[in-house]
């Protein structure tokens, strides 16, 4: 009956969301509230619904054996949900304007330098790929060189266990993924096949990207990439487009698959997503509400640990690792293995806050609801094309905020962000907007 319990919990909080985004989000399928459905479904309502059946395959369980401790962990991680709900409600504005969709053709379509785009993408991805080479000391035909980017995800590990992970050089990765959004943005505005063509052969560049990070969920960013871009511009949602999405998710799954195989690991597909703490976990939201006592709760540091992030550990090697995650498994679970057990968004807060973290929650959703209406509006996007922002920096944030923690989204992003603004400074077309009087709201001039 527990079982069925919590089934029926998470089921309820993975369908509030969905319903929230049809209703209320800006864009179909891939606004922030479908996003919290998408990461519910496969963090809590799929993970408690195999436990039911193989309780064995619970991540948590390798550490915890507390009665009810999963029960406890639902119940936080339920009420984490449903305020951030209830945030994007409460930020729900009557006059709030629908998404830009003909400025963003606008802007899409008079993308300029495209070949020099297309070049700077495959020239930035060579010089990021040689500098991480030469940061590893491994040679490009070692024959094992996949195999080292996946398993090995630090080095230089100080006394504390905590590692260099070149985050600052993958940074640079974010021009080959601008590069992707812009291509495939004009191919679709014009329908042009050499554009979707160009578009194409950097989405091939972009999953070498994602097996050279060894991150499986730069992955799922290509998938929501392309996902959003295509419904940003107004693409229907027809069957065409839905069995297209559903194809490239099966690809993602089974790319993902094989680099779970680069690391030595011969779990099953299943057993990968189930047995990890991957999405919104509800093994992270156990594991912090078994082991935090109040003694030990940090009152919000967690979230200024940016401040401190941008100093390159080359230069400061015993700096503290600013995603949380270290820390949870270190100094909270007392794991010293080495890396670390993702947080998640509602383990963060609880880790800070205690129950009261779940008003993490309210805010959080609150901000996903205000910065969708900035990024999507019609005079921000034909003055700074800020659509473009919603699967570069927007979706990003949600995704950190949900799957992993604050801080360490704040410093990537905020060097992203620079790549972004630059780029579209030098490739893409704006519009000066302004009221010139009653008879001619909207002045327009290219800049």
């Amino acid at each position: 009956m527990e079982n069925l319990l919590m089934v029926a919990l998470a089921l309820v909080c993975t369908v509030v969301p969905f319903w929230m985004g049809g209703r209320y989000g800006l864009l179909r399928l891939v606004s922030p509230m479908h996003l919290l459905g998408y990461f519910c479904a496969f963090g809590f309502l799929v993970k408690v619904t195999v436990y039911a059946a193989k309780p064995e395959y619970a991540f948590y369980s390798r550490y915890i054996d507390t009665p009810g401790a999963m029960q406890t962990g639902a119940i936080y991680l339920a009420g984490f949900i449903l305020l951030m709900c209830l945030g994007y409600r409460c930020a729900v504005r009557p006059m709030d304007p629908g998404a830009a969709v003909q400025e963003a053709q606008m802007i899409a379509a008079g993308l300029a330098r495209q070949g020099w785009l297309f070049a700077a993408a495959f020239a930035v991805a060579g010089l990021t790929f040689a500098l991480l080479l030469q940061a590893r000391g491994i040679s490009l035909l070692s024959a094992d060189l996949l195999s080292a980017f996946n398993q090995d995800k630090q080095i230089n590990v100080n006394s504390d266990g905590v590692g260099a992970t070149l985050a600052g050089i993958k940074t640079l990765f974010v021009v080959p993924k601008f590069a992707f959004v812009l291509l495939l943005a004009q191919g679709l505005v014009q329908r042009a096949g050499w554009l979707l063509m160009q578009a194409f052969i950097l989405a091939i560049l972009l999953v070498v990207i994602a097996l050279i990070s060894g991150d499986r969920f730069e992955l799922v960013e290509l998938l929501v990439f392309g996902s959003a871009t295509y419904l940003m511009l107004g693409g229907p949602v027809g069957l065409r487009a839905v069995a297209s999405m559903t194809a490239v998710a099966g690809v993602v799954l089974w790319l993902s698959a094989y680099m779970t195989a680069l690391r030595g690991t011969e779990a099953g597909l299943l057993h990968q997503i189930v047995g990890s703490t991957y999405f919104l976990d509800i093994n992270a939201a156990v594991m912090v509400t078994d082991q935090v006592k109040p003694a030990n709760y940090l009152l919000g540091e967690t979230y200024g640990w940016w401040t401190f992030g941008w100093v390159p550990r080359a230069i400061w090697v015993e700096k503290p690792a600013i995603d949380l995650g270290v820390f949870l498994k270190r100094d909270v679970m007392g794991v010293t293995t080495g890396g670390a057990f993702n947080v998640t968004g509602p383990g963060e807060a609880f880790m800070n806050f205690g129950w009261a973290g779940a008003c993490i929650g309210f805010v959080l959703g609150w901000i996903y609801r205000r910065a969708e209406v900035l990024v999507l509006s019609a005079r921000l996007s034909l003055r700074y094309a800020s659509f473009y922002l919603y699967p570069l920096i927007l979706y990003p944030f949600v995704q950190a905020t949900l799957h992993s923690s604050f801080s360490g989204f704040i410093v990537g992003a905020s060097a992203q962000a620079a790549l972004i603004f630059a780029m579209i400074a030098l490739f893409v077309p704006r519009y000066d907007v302004r009221p010139v009087g009653r008879r001619s709201p909207r002045k327009a001039a290219y800049v």
